[in-house]
């Protein structure tokens, strides 16, 4: 049997370097596809390491009561 992937969010934390020098706390919550919280967890770590993001931390991981992303459509 195949698991069903769901919804979740997680909350990421992470400090960046304004235009002006400035250290600033950054905050986003990301939507992710997955099969459970560590299915989460490994999918942020791929795509944080994937954007050279180096200090995060992630803060939250909450069951999103998404249903359905619904994406373009293909016309023909």
């Amino acid at each position: 049997m195949q698991p069903i992937n769901k919804f979740y969010t997680a909350t990421i934390s992470y400090t960046q370097e304004d235009a002006s020098g400035k250290i600033k706390k950054i905050k986003e919550t990301h939507l992710v596809d997955a099969v459970d919280p560590s299915d989460v967890q490994n999918k942020v770590v791929r795509t944080m390491d994937n954007e050279l993001i180096d200090d995060y931390e992630i803060t939250q991981i909450s069951l999103s009561n998404i249903m359905y992303v619904y994406g373009d459509c293909v016309k023909d």
